[in-house]
């Protein structure tokens, strides 16, 4: 199969992560050559090689791809200019907009009893944030399109399930129903089966009536202070139709106060994380919410992790564990400890991360992990175990985030 786009821009990403460090090894050595006689360490030696010996291979790829003037490029520079020459592949579009219909298929689903269906709205939370990152249009194929539109997704298990119901045999049943219950939860496909979980009917659109705008108000703060204190008024308008996401005594619209308090959860924005993971030959690294935690193309085996709300959310809080080479299953970590180790050389192979403490069951985890042979891996949620165990296959770097719920 000849390397794609992504791969090529993945590969020379990796390589030009290496040579100013080694630019700058080198530069080191030959002072102390020139100075002392002292011979260059055998280890930047073999690294130098294996560098050269990559970017043959990487310029012969170039070559693969028709691309003439690879032969004469002596540096990485002149190959990432040749790069931008290549076109996309003519497939991606079209896996994409595939991809994207899938999606768009979850979201319509809808409980006929329960709006907030934890399980679906899980699944939908998954579609939404995976609709987000697949562009129609990009050189790069998304790492998840492609199962999505082959099917080999659960996204798509859950909308055969649903739509062709009358359609499938028991074997197909039972196939559908494990990938849905291993990647949401038994109770989605019990839904399923019971009739509960339907496409939403699209309804002819009623010609809205005009309305008086309602005006947008924005309070920073409650006026500070106990001695004669502002009174703040504005427009009056009906305080009933608006959520009560404003708490001050002291602010009333028009003849109606607003005495009800906030009880809203956390928003997105404010709800952050810290997450620190430790990559061979690169030590520890901090990322944020919805970073990417790692590398890809390079080798690297992520070897420890650690997890931690930044700021702290009262009656919040997560645990995680992790499957290390040679070791097995670790136990539950609270967050802000360290699971896996240090310069032991031992890969972490898998994670499951889940929510803890009294507002656990107003927000959903996401998590994915890149793992060798298979790239990204479809995201899980709340406690679900990513990655594999008993393959040899290390997590080259991960990504978590967490939503409330809506």
């Amino acid at each position: 199969m000849e390397p794609t786009y992504e791969t090529l821009k993945q590969q020379l990403s990796a390589l030009s992560q290496r040579y100013t460090n080694l630019g700058n090894l080198l530069a080191e050595a030959a002072q102390h050559l020139k100075t002392a006689g002292t011979p260059p360490a055998k280890t930047l030696i073999d690294e130098l090689i294996a560098y050269s010996k990559d970017f043959s291979e990487i310029q012969q790829k170039f070559i693969a791809q028709g691309q003439k003037g690879a032969g004469q490029a002596t540096s990485v520079q002149q190959l990432q200019n040749l790069l931008q020459s290549l076109t996309a592949t003519p497939g991606h579009q079209k896996t994409h907009q595939q991809a994207l219909a899938i999606l768009e298929r979850v979201l319509s689903l809808t409980h006929s009893e329960q709006a907030e269906f934890a399980p679906l709205q899980t699944a939908k939370n998954q579609a939404r944030e995976l609709q987000q990152s697949i562009p129609q249009k990009n050189p790069e194929l998304h790492p998840v399109a492609e199962a999505l539109a082959t099917g080999n997704h659960p996204l798509v298990a859950l909308v055969n399930l649903v739509e062709k119901q009358d359609q499938l045999d028991d074997n197909q049943w039972a196939v559908l129903e494990e990938q849905i219950t291993t990647a949401f939860g038994k109770s989605l496909g019990v839904a399923i089966s019971r009739g509960k979980i339907n496409f939403m009917v699209q309804k002819t659109a009623a010609v809205p009536t005009a309305k008086p705008p309602i005006p947008d108000i924005v309070i920073l703060d409650e006026p500070q202070g106990t001695a004669n204190p502002e009174l703040i008024i504005v427009p009056s308008i009906d305080v009933t139709k608006l959520p009560p996401t404003i708490d001050g005594k002291n602010i009333v619209f028009g003849k109606a106060p607003l005495t009800t308090k906030f009880q809203g959860k956390a928003t997105l924005s404010n709800l952050n994380l810290k997450l620190l993971v430790h990559l061979q030959g690169l030590g520890d690294r901090t990322f944020t919410a919805r970073e990417y935690a790692g590398t890809r193309g390079q080798g690297r085996r992520l070897e420890a992790f650690q997890i931690q709300l930044d700021p702290a959310i009262p009656g919040l809080s997560l645990r995680y564990m992790a499957h290390i080479a040679t070791i097995g299953d670790t136990p539950w970590i609270p967050e802000g400890q360290l699971v896996g180790e240090r310069g032991k050389n031992r890969q972490i192979e898998g994670l499951a991360i889940e929510l803890i403490g009294p507002e656990s069951t107003n927000y959903t985890v996401f998590y994915t992990a890149h793992v060798q042979n298979k790239g990204d891996v479809p995201v899980c949620t709340n406690g679900q175990y990513c990655g594999t165990k008993g393959q040899g296959l290390r997590v080259e770097g991960i990504k978590v985030w967490i939503e409330a719920k809506s």
